[in-house]
Order: structure tokens, then sequence, then C-alpha cells
């Protein structure tokens, strides 16, 4: 083995907290949080110490469901942001569908992950008009109602820039006050945005905290970021594949490889 590549893995792994993003760590976390911390959710108004935990559902909602029956285990609720035009999954299919109702009844809420990128006029008025749609469409499929929403990647079309509380009768948590008033930390990339969730909730120097978990990144076993994704793109090109063969063998046709 080239020494100098392996030193370079490991220096990659340790400057990035691969280990950090794993089931048993982020057990760990919820632990530590509860200590000092309550949960709340979007449009709180709780003074007390507390912490917002939101997940932008990008790749997986397998992972999403994993995560869901961690927090229930230490009571924790929080809400997961669901998109709608997704290039890793479809909303509209049974075993997804079905996951996402699972992460529901288990007490966590469900939120809009809007990619503004996906729509040509940025104004105020087809924003709105386009938030209204998919609000509409994701409270009909899990008949709920949807009262927050997200932007996917806002660093792309200057998304931040928009700052009210509102819109679409929606919570937008990128909103001026929340970014206000919440210390903001995310695992973006597969890796620690601004700070490390393990020191900041040890220091326990933060009055009020929005934590943004990527389902995606924690996974069973330690991974690179890219690694991660790669596995769940293999996972359901298999499942795929899968649901293929069983369609042929329970309607008795030619399955021909």
């Amino acid at each position: 083995m080239n020494t100098q590549k392996s030193n370079s893995k490991l220096s990659k792994a340790k400057k990035y907290h691969f280990a950090d993003f794993t089931e048993s760590h982020y057990n760990v976390l919820l632990k530590i949080a509860k200590k000092n911390y309550i949960f709340e959710k979007f449009g709180t108004k709780s003074k007390v110490p507390h912490i917002i935990l939101r997940h932008d559902v990008d790749f997986s909602v397998h992972r999403a469901l994993a995560l869901a029956k961690l927090e229930k285990k230490h009571n924790i609720s929080s809400t997961y942001f669901f998109r709608l035009r997704s290039e890793f999954y479809n909303i509209f299919e049974k075993s997804i569908l079905i996951k996402i109702n699972e992460i529901m009844n288990l007490g966590h809420e469900v939120g809009l992950h809007f990619d503004l990128t996906f729509y040509n006029k940025k104004t105020q008025k087809n924003i709105i008009k386009n938030l209204n749609l998919e609000k509409k469409i994701l409270s009909n499929l899990l008949n709920t109602k949807i009262s927050v929403f997200s932007f996917h990647n806002p660093d792309i079309k200057n998304a931040l820039s928009i700052s009210d509380y509102r819109l679409s009768n929606m919570i937008n948590v990128y909103s001026k006050k929340i970014q206000n008033s919440y210390y903001y930390i995310s695992d973006s990339n597969g890796y620690w945005r601004y700070s490390r969730l393990f020191d900041l909730l040890k220091n326990n120097t933060e009055n009020q905290i929005q934590i943004l978990i990527h389902p995606v990144w924690w996974q069973k076993s330690i991974m690179s970021p890219r690694m991660r994704v790669r596995r769940c793109v293999e996972q359901r090109a298999k499942r795929t594949l899968e649901t293929y063969d069983s369609i042929l063998k329970s309607s008795k046709r030619n399955n021909i490889k």
C-alpha cells in the first residue's frame, strides 16, 4: 500500500470527522443535547435553552426513517423536509410514501424542501405561486398540514436573500427572524459547517440552536461523504431491479437476462 495515500486518507477522515457521522455517534449527540436543552418545533416562543432539529432529506428517505426511529427512542421530535423534485427518491412511490408516513407516525413533523432552482422566474409572485403548488401537493399526498419550508441549496439563486418569516402561510426556516435568533449548525456535504456539533453541545455556550442534519450522511459504518452518497444510489438501483424481478416473477413472465 502507498503509505502517502494511506496517510492522506487518515488525515482527511480526521479533518472532516468521518467518525462523527454514524448512528452510534448520533445516539451520543442526542444524549448530550438532552442534558442541557429541550427540543422545540419551528414557531416556538420558548425562551429556555432549546434546540430546533431539522432534516433536509436530499438523498435517502430510508436513512431519514432510521434517524427518526433513533430520535423516537430519546423522546425527541424533529422536522423532516421532503423534496417533490428529487433526483434520488420519488415521494410518489408506494414504498417511499409508506416510510414518510412511518416518520410522521413516530411523532415527527413534515415540511417542504423547496428547490428554487427548478423554476425560471424568481419574482416574489412566482415564488409564492410555486410554493403554494408544492405545499398543496405534499399536503394532499400525506394528508397533513404543511406549515414550514426550507430552501434546497439556499446558496444558489440567492435564496438566502428571501428573508420573510412566512411565505405561502409557511414558516421560512432561513428567514431573518430565525437566523437572528438561533445559532445555526449544519452537516451539509458530509462535514460540519461553522462548528462541530459534539463540541458545541459539550461547551453549552449557545442558548438557542438550529441543527440541520441530512440523513444520508449518517450511516452504520464510517465512510467518506461521497461513499455515503454512492451507497445510497447503489441501494436504490438494487431495489429498483428487485422490484422489476419480483413483478416478472409474480406475473409468471420470463425474466430474460
